[in-house]
Order: structure tokens, then sequence, then C-alpha cells
């Protein structure tokens, strides 16, 4: 045979075999799609051949492939949060799965200190918040997600400016002056800025609320714990991800707001007194302006994201980009923001493990001046001019701001740079024993630049030429922590389980301020300190502070056939924020728990109760959110001057080398119960919790020389009770319902102060032994003397009826319908008796003076109680997700209103409510008081007339997403797709007459009070989610 018929031959069987090879294969293999009841694709379900360790997972379009092994195969589908699935294949199967999600969340894992636990094995009480759940509403930041996802957490946005902070409060307020806000971590490493955090970036939230859970981060961890941990890759092929929202936002409300013709009645009804005529001719005064219009906008929020996430089995990787453009309703207010992340976790061997959570922000925005925009626009008379016929910008008209110049002239920009750099490194020391080493190294730098134009400060009338102001300040900051510890995790004889923590730590801050002011710009177009003719003496100063701590810190913990669990934490802090004498602090915890539903007494229940635990624990945490010095004597230079040159003053913070911990000892008591396999859901937590040893900066002599002293004091108790219920009362294949409610209820009371201080009076609240913070004190309002004759008392403090005779004279009194002879008392204040017009105070101490002394607590500003409701229900290819907040009880002290009304100036305009019900003439019925000046102190700075109901419902959000179906999808090679529309704070119903009752608690020695706040605004918008 010829060798070419030889190698052709050869060639035509190697091809024939691998073409029956293909074709085996083809006809041997099984694929398929595995998708939601919802249609949508499932991305990394675990796939495995029953029997055997044959597995695979979907990849992001939901898709798998597996060789068929033989017959009667059987393909096991899990993930968690769906019912794990059994499905017998036959050769060349194409399977579509559907998996039922799971109603229960036991098996989840959730994120403790330095570990992991799975939810069913919860001692202490802790809530979750999944990535999923923040994604339903759009938030702007971490404060925006959580507001009212969990009880006992109490979350208010400060102000409604983009880029505003939020204040939040687990389980009340529980200091005076300690700071109040939780401990933040994020991936396992302190000291995070939470607001570079992209929400889009968050995988799960837990809040640690009692002090078991949270005593093992000690000094910090007072009052809760939240931590973040970011996403991360999934195995299988790389997954790109993209979305981008835009909405339009308006001022939710207005408020009551004066026109010209009213403005002109308020005139009128303040007569002679400093009241001004109108004049046509004058254009500075013919205006009917709405202030309200005229400063606000319908304003666009624009949001990118985009990421890129995958694992290779070694290697896991996650990065993202966002951009946030978020425009203020009202004029040049703005925020930008731009995000960066990259996580990535690399195993070369089953033994080590190197890791690194790498991120980097960006912000920038324009803060305008609340007091000198909306405090100035709403009070301001509406016949001033805003424009003048030629175009320009009017200034300021007789000590009264121009609202509008203020918000497009004042530049207060801000640019804040963030970058933290987080490494970590984990051996396997030995079968259930690993060793972790992490360091976190965090530098953010800031630059504020205000400048203030000329025009702004003009005055018409005044005699002094205006000049311009500014100024620019640069912070620094350097934080960096370094950690070791031992994690132990073993089981024996699939019955007792043991888990052990131990590790150090130590860390480091430090913060350097550049400020420096000057007037008088000698072109406003070239706004930089270099052209400032002068320099301002007293506001060019440097600063530097450093903070340092070291801490040991352990846990034990203990678990029997997960029905009795035990577990301690411990930590050891020390602090240079305190005393020499006082540095170091010990906080303990202990909790255990009791799952009854295994109990065999508990069978009979076993058709409807799934699982059934209670939980106890005690745990002591402490706080050092003080000054970095103020245990010492510090001393300031540079800030008095003399011929010039500079002096050196004592600080007047007296240092206290005494100076200790501010400790909380909280007790919790807890029940889990699931019942129908999840169906419906109950956690119910009792605590009480006491904090001493407050920090508190004490007043002392003048004497001394110094105003302060920092000083440990007193104790404050908070007790309350959390509720929350969830479930699926609808879970058809093609309709779903979740629903949860959550229940707080708080109640705090200051148990101690000093010794031989009963109570601490600070402005208009009051602190006193047995009462809770927040206490309005003032004067109480009864009413207005409708003649002069109406200020007439008996002895024994009951108000008399004046009866005038036909010619309108005084004829005599009247009491309960009988004429009355008896002695007649009057009523006064420091400016002699009160008079028709005149506001009728409570006399407290029946003295007939009104005074200091008749000072009485008004009302609290903490509410009552709190809910949340959160909803999501889905339809075919359909979600409707929506969440209500309610807040129940509480005041507000409505200063911005008292403001407008006090008198003191005409200058300034009250609502229309007070121009048009002001006492004119005698006779007049009515609760507002004459509008002028008189001395008679009508409009005291706190009174009842003022404190108004802080409650209120809130629909916060709401979205309509559609799901584009899995064909749609595979036609144009997109992994999937969805499209939405959503609202927040859509509808606010509420008895508070200005813009927005939901007032931030950021010092707990000031609660309640509205001063004129950047409303809240309402948004609209659409949104796209792609997955490649």
């Amino acid at each position: 045979m010829k060798p070419s018929i030889v190698v052709k031959s050869s060639c035509w069987l190697v091809l024939l075999y691998l073409f029956s090879g293909t074709a085996w294969a083809q006809t041997t293999a099984i694929s398929g799609l595995v998708t939601n009841e919802q249609r949508q694709p499932l991305e990394g379900v675990t796939v495995t051949v029953k029997g055997s360790a044959t597995s695979t997972q979907t990849d992001a379009k939901g898709r798998f492939s597996l060789p068929f092994v033989g017959n009667s195969m059987v393909l096991v589908f899990s993930i968690v949060g769906f019912e794990t699935q059994e499905v017998v294949v036959k050769p060349n199967a194409d399977l579509q799965v559907t998996l039922v999600e799971t109603t229960s969340h036991l098996d989840e894992v959730i994120v403790v200190g330095y570990g992991t636990q799975k939810k069913r094995n919860v001692t202490g009480a802790i809530v979750s918040v999944s990535s999923e759940d923040i994604a339903e509403r759009q938030a702007l930041n971490v404060f925006d997600a959580l507001q009212g996802m969990a009880s006992g957490v109490q979350i208010d946005q400060e102000s409604g400016r983009p880029g505003a902070g939020s204040s939040v409060r687990v389980r009340g307020t529980a200091t005076m002056e300690g700071g109040a806000d939780p401990l933040y971590i994020v991936d396992g490493a302190q000291g995070v800025d939470i607001n570079t955090i992209n929400p889009d970036d968050i995988e799960s939230v837990e809040i640690l609320k009692d002090g078991a859970s949270a005593a093992i981060y000690g000094s910090r961890s007072a009052n809760g714990v939240i931590i973040i941990t970011t996403k991360r890759g999934k195995e299988g092929k790389p997954q790109i991800k993209g979305s981008y929202l835009n909405s339009y936002n308006t001022l939710s409300h207005k408020i009551p707001q004066a026109n010209a013709d009213q403005r002109r009645l308020y005139e009128m009804k303040r007569g002679g007194a400093g009241a001004r005529t109108i004049d046509s001719l004058n254009p500075a005064y013919n205006a009917d302006n709405d202030m309200q219009e005229l400063i606000t906008r319908t304003a666009q929020r624009h949001q990118l994201d985009a990421s890129l996430a995958g694992s290779t089995g070694k290697l896991n990787y996650y990065g993202s980009l966002g951009y946030l453009g978020d425009e203020g309703i009202i004029l040049n207010s703005w925020y930008r923001r731009v995000t960066s992340r990259l996580n990535m976790d690399y195993s070369p061997s089953n033994v080590f493990t190197y890791g690194n959570r790498l991120s980097f922000s960006y912000r920038t925005e324009n803060r305008i001046h609340e007091g000198n925009v909306l405090n100035q626009a709403i009070p301001r008379p509406p016949t001033n001019a805003v424009y003048f016929p030629d175009g320009s910008l009017a200034p300021t008209i007789s000590g009264r701001m121009n609202p509008l110049a203020q918000a497009l002239l004042r530049k207060n920009e801000f640019d804040i740079y963030d970058a933290s750099i987080y490494n970590y490194f984990r051996f396997n020391v030995m079968d259930g024993l690993r060793f972790t080493t992490d360091a976190i190294v965090r530098f953010n730098y800031s630059h504020n630049e205000v400048f203030v134009p000329k025009l702004l400060n003009t005055n018409t009338g005044a005699t002094v030429e205006p000049v311009s102001n500014g100024s620019e300040q640069d912070n620094m900051l350097n934080y960096w922590m370094v950690q070791g510890f031992f994690n132990y995790d073993k089981s024996f004889a699939d019955r007792h389980h043991f888990t052990g923590v131990l590790g150090v730590s130590a860390e480091r801050e430090y913060t350097r301020r550049i400020n420096i002011a000057g007037n008088n710009w000698v072109s406003e177009e070239i706004p930089t300190m270099n052209a400032a003719q002068e320099l301002i003496l007293n506001n060019i100063y440097t600063n530097g502070l450093r903070s340092t701590q070291a801490s040991l810190f352990g846990r034990l913990g203990y678990n029997f056939n997960d029905r009795y669990i035990f577990e301690s934490n411990f930590r050891l802090d020390g602090s240079s924020r305190f005393g020499r004498d006082n540095r170091w602090g010990f906080f303990p915890s202990v909790s255990g728990a009791w799952r009854f539903s295994d109990e065999s007494f508990m069978q009979a229940t076993r058709n409807y109760l799934t699982d059934g635990k209670v939980r106890v624990s005690y745990g002591v945490t402490g706080n050092d959110r003080i000054g970095q010095y103020d245990a010492i004597q510090r001393y300031v230079f540079g800030s008095n001057f003399y011929n010039g040159v500079s002096g050196v003053v004592p600080n007047t913070l007296f240092g206290n080398n005494t100076l200790g911990w501010e400790t909380t000892r909280q007790f919790n008591t807890g029940l889990d119960l699931t019942f129908f396999d999840g169906r419906l859901t109950v956690t119910a937590d009792y605590y009480n919790k006491t904090t001493r040893d407050l920090l508190y900066n004490a007043p002392i002599a003048y004497e001394t020389g110094f105003d302060d002293v920092r000083v440990n004091l007193g104790s404050i108790q908070n007790r309350g009770v959390e509720i929350t219920i969830g479930g699926s009362p609808f879970r058809k294949e093609r309709f779903r319902w979740h629903t949860e409610v959550n229940f707080t209820r708080n109640r705090g009371r200051v148990l101690e102060l000093a010794e031989g201080t009963e109570m601490i009076v600070a402005g208009i609240w009051l602190v006193e032994e047995g009462q809770p913070l927040g206490n309005f004190y003032g004067w109480n309002n009864l009413g207005v003397y409708a003649y002069d004759e109406s200020n007439a008392w008996t002895d024994d403090g009951r108000q008399l009826m004046p009866v005038f005779g036909s010619d309108g004279a005084f004829d005599h009194y009247i009491l309960d319908g009988q004429r009355y002879m008896g002695n007649v008392n009057q009523l006064q204040t420091t400016g002699g008796i009160s008079k028709g017009g005149d506001v009728i105070w409570q006399d407290v101490n029946g003295d007939w003076v009104i005074d200091d002394t008749d000072r009485i607590i008004l009302g609290n500003a903490q509410p009552k109680w709190m809910t949340g409701w959160n909803n999501a229900l889905s339809y075919k290819d359909w979600t409707l997700s929506f969440n209500f907040y309610l807040s129940y009880g509480g005041k507000i002290y409505n200063q911005a209103r008292r403001v407008m009304a006090s008198y003191t100036t005409s200058l300034a305009t009250p609502d229309p409510y007070i121009i048009n019900n002001a006492w004119w003439r005698p006779g007049d019925i009515t609760d507002v008081p004459i509008p002028v000046n008189n001395g008679m102190e009508n409009v005291r700075e706190l009174n009842s007339f003022f404190l108004e109901d802080a409650s209120f419902i809130r629909l916060r959000n709401a979205r309509l997403t559609y799901q584009m179906p899995a064909q749609w999808m595979s036609a144009v090679k997109f992994a999937g797709a969805s499209i939405y529309v959503y609202g927040n704070n859509l509808f606010t119903w509420t008895n508070y007459s200005w813009f927005d009752p939901e007032i931030a608690f950021s010092n707990p020695l000031q609660m309640g009070r509205d001063t004129g706040r950047y409303p809240r605004r309402r948004e609209l918008g659409l949104g796209l989610n792609i997955n490649f």
C-alpha cells in the first residue's frame, strides 16, 4: 500500500473518531437555564450531580452545562435564599428550572465582630439589611438606605441640602456630650468615612444593637455598631453590571408666606410703632415677591454606577466606579461625588489568603448659607425688591438681605479627597484555627473656599463703604490601624461547636488644619486670597491634633447541637484622650440562647413552629468621643494681638487629669419565632441600658479664668421594646407579597447629675434628674388678653370676665356667672402690667410676676414610638416595592417661625396666620398678641405657642420595576436588564406648619429645634439596570 493512502486513511479514521466522539458528547451532555419565579436568570446557583462530586455553577445568564453520567441522573440545584430542588434528567436534555424563594433566612450568614455567624445561632440583638433591600431605595448614602429598615434605629437627615449628613441613634440617646453616633466598620476596618461609601457597593449591613454584640469593639461601641460589608465576585464568568438613573426634584410643599397685601395689613396693625408705608415710587419697596418660588428650582439628579466582578477559584475580584451629580432645589446648591473601589482576595493555596480593599472618593459641593438664604427669604418683606428695573440684583435693603443674591453670589465650595487602603493576610494554622493580620491606612484632604462679594455686604442707608471678604481652609487627616487576631472554629462529634477570637490592635489619628481669611479684594473676578488687601490676623492659624489607642480583645463561644448557645466577649482599650490614671477601660459581655423549639416537649408544635429561640445578654461598652486633649491643659497661640504681636493664653477649657471613660451597661432579652417554614417571623427584644460617668463640659467660676472643665458626672437610662414582624401573605407562582413591620418604643431618663445638682438649664432645654433628655423649658402661653381689664385674677388664680356698659366703659367683673366683688390681682412682666393684646402667661409660682421662675417643662423632643413598614409585591415580571415611616409623639420648637413673629423689628414679616389673627382692637378674641415690640415680651424665646407636634407618616419610597424577560435578553446577548420608575419622599402627613417635621438629633442637649433648615425635596425618577 502506498504511504499516501495510509496517511489519508489514518486522517479519515482520526476525523471519524473525533466527530463520533463529538456526536457522542453532544448526545450525552445536559444544559439548562435556572430562573426565579419572575423568570429572571439566577447567577451562582450550584448544580450538583447527586451522589457525586461533579458540580458547576450557573453563569450571569443563569445557564449551566454538565456531562451526562448515567441513567436516572439527578441534579440538585441550591443557592442561599431559595429552596433546594432535585430534578431527574435524561441525556441531551435542555432544562428550564424555576427555583422558589425561601421565606426562611435562618441559615443566612451574617457578619459579627471579627467573624461571621449563622443567623439562627445569634445570641445578641442584630439586624441585617441586604443589598437587595438597599437597591430598592435609590439611596444617596448609607443613612438614606437604612432609615426605617431596623427597629431600635432612629435616622434623621440633618438637612435637605445635597450631601448633608444624618444623625443616627441606636436605642436612644445615651450620652450628653460624648458623641452619640454608632461606630462604623467597613470590611472589618475602622476609621472609614461612611460618607464615601457608594450604596451600590454594599453587600450587606449588620446593626449590632445590644451590649453583648458590640462589646468586642469596646470603647467606641456604646452607641451601637454598624458593620458594612462590600461586594465580592462570584464563581463563573466575569460579570459586568451597569445602572443609570435620572430624577427630577422639587420642593415637597410650600409653607404659608405673606404677600404684599398681607404685608400692608401687618404695617397697618403695627400702627405708629415702627411701621412704614409702602413707597410705590421707590423700586426697592413696590414688589410682591414669592421668595420660595424665586430661590427654588426643579433640580436633577444623575447617578451612574458600573462594576466588574468575578472569581477564578483562587482569585476573587470586584471593581466599581460610581458618579453622583445632585442638584439642590435651592439655587446654586449642588453636590457631586465620584467613587471607585477594588476588592480582591487571592488564595494560592489552602493555607494562605491575601486580600485588599482599595477605595477612593472625590466630593465637591457648594453649601449655601441656610441662614442667609432660607431664613432671610421667608420673613423678608415681599414688597422689597429682588431685582432693580435695570436687571441688577438688589443689595441688602434696610438691614434685610437679598436671599436670591445670597444664593447666587455667595461661594462656599468644598473639595474633599478620601482614600483608604486595607490589606489582610490570613493563614490557616491548622484545622479550625487561622490567624489574620490586617492594616488600614486612610488619607483625607478637604479644601473649603468662602467668598462674599461686596454686594452682599451692602446695606441701603449705611454710611460705611462695604467690602468683600473670604477665607480658605485646608484640613488633612491621616489614620492607620493594625490588627492581628486568631479565629478558632471547630466541631466535635457533630454536636459540640467551639468558636474563639483573640487579638490585639493599635491605631493613630492625626489631623491638621490651616486657615486664612481676609477682606477687601482688589478684584472680585479673582477670588483668591492673594487678592485680599487686608488679612484678618485672628483668623490666620494652624493646628494639629493627635490621638492613639491600643487594644486587646477576645471572644469565646460554645454551641451544643444548635440548641444551647453561649458566647462571651471582652475588650481592653487604652485611649490617649483620657487622664493618665484612667486611660484603660475593660469592656466584657456574656450572652446565651436556648432553641426551645428543638426540645422534645415542643414536638406537637412542629407543624407550624419552625424555629423558636430565647436570647439573653449583658454587656459593657465605652465611649471616648471627646476632644483629643480635654484631659490636659492647653494654650492658644496667635489669637490675641497687641501692637501686631501675637500672644499666648490658656485655653478656656480647663484640663482634667482625672477624666475617665463613659461606660454603658446593657441588659437585653429577646425572642425569635419562625412559623410555617419562614412564612411568618417574629422578633421581639426588651433592653435596659444605663450609661454612667457621662462626659460633660461643666461650667466653672469665672474667677478661675476658665469657662468649662470636662468631667465625668451622672448617668442616663434608656429602656425600650422592639418588635419586628415579617411574612409572605401570598407566595404563589406568579404573585408574591413580602411585608415587614418594625416597631420601636424607647424611654430615656436622666438618673443622676453631679452631686448637689438636680438640674441643668441649657438655653431652652432642661436636663433634670428623673426626666428624659430633650425637655423644652419655657413659658406656657394661655392666650391673649382681649381688653386691658381682662388681666384680672382672683387670689386663687381664676381669671375674671370683665363686663362693659352700653357706653363701652368697664362696669364690673363676673365669676362663674355671678358678679364678683372680691380682691382683683393683675399679672405683670418686666415691662409692666399686661394689657389688652398681651399674652396671658401661666403664673406657675403664683406671685403675679412673670419671670424665669415661671418656666416649666412644655414637652419633649423625642418621639414616643417609631414604625417602619416595608413591602415588596411581585407579579410575573413586575415588582412594586414601597415603604412607610411613622414617628409618633414628640415636639418641635419652631424657632424659625418665632423669629418671623418676634416683632422686634419691622423688617421681618410673620406668616399669614399671625398677620391675619394678630390682636388689633380691644375685644379681639385671638391667640396672637399685638404685633408691636411694646416691651412686654409677648414673643419670648421659648413659649408654647411655637411648640408644635412632631408626629408624621411618610411614604418614603416607592418603586415599580419591570424585569426584561430572559428570552429578550438572550436575543441581545444581555444577562439581564430591568427598568424602573421611582419616587422618594412622596407624601407626608403631619400637623407641623413648617417644611419638615423630621429633625436631626445631632446634639443630645439641643434636640428638636427647627432653625429654618434646607427643605426636604420630593423626587421622581427613572432608572435602568443592565447585566452583561
